[in-house]
């Protein structure tokens, strides 16, 4: 039953989202999507560097462990928009009690927002576990490619393995998932930090 209702405000969500889409005059978010992404992937050895970060909110912070070997487009993008600042001052937008939160739009009122662009799918098999970080997407109805969206991710507050192969999962939480279950639509990323390993010397 959990699942079940889990699954049910999903759809709902992935519905607002869709709506929202579809409401803006002309379909120019929609069209700002399909840009080119606007960063090189990194070289194989430094991407695999690219190993965890920190998030920092008013309620504290979470700390991930990130998996570029299966999400290499995802994990240099939070990297790429880290780096540039572009979640710092961002609100939390969407919050359901024990099951998900979401945030990456630039705008509390603007649920589709983001950074203009956004990323081909890299679905694995890791599993939608507790603490898991994943990137949000439109409906497979307006985005058959099942592409990410840009900005948008979220981390789960509970198991939900029917989800697997329908989002990708590019990180977890390895510290701090008692911020994450703390926080409620409004509240405010501060920062984000991405960390690149230093090369190990032989």
């Amino acid at each position: 039953m959990r699942y079940f209702s889990f699954l049910i405000a999903l759809t709902c969500l992935s519905l607002a989202f869709c709506c929202a889409s579809m409401a803006q005059e002309g379909g120019a978010s929609m069209a700002q999507e399909e840009q080119q992404v606007p960063f090189k992937l990194p070289p194989r050895s430094e991407l695999l560097r690219i190993k965890s970060a920190v998030l920092t909110t008013n309620k504290g912070r979470i700390i991930f462990e990130l998996y570029p070997e299966t999400a290499p487009w995802h994990v240099a993008n939070f990297k790429f928009l880290a780096d540039n600042d572009f979640y710092d001052g961002i609100r939390l937008h969407i919050h359901r009690r024990g099951e998900i939160i979401q945030m990456g739009t630039p705008r509390l009122a603007d649920p589709d927002g983001g950074p203009g662009y956004s990323l081909p799918p890299e679905f694995s098999e890791r599993s939608h576990v507790r603490g898991t970080l994943g990137m949000a997407r439109r409906p497979d109805i307006i985005n058959p490619s099942r592409k990410s969206h840009g900005s948008q991710f979220h981390i789960l507050l509970t198991d939900a393995s029917r989800l697997d192969g329908s989002f990708t999962v590019f990180g977890k939480v390895v510290k701090g998932m008692d911020v994450a279950d703390s926080l409620r639509r409004g509240d405010v990323i501060q920062d984000l930090t991405v960390f690149v390993r230093p090369d190990r010397k032989e």
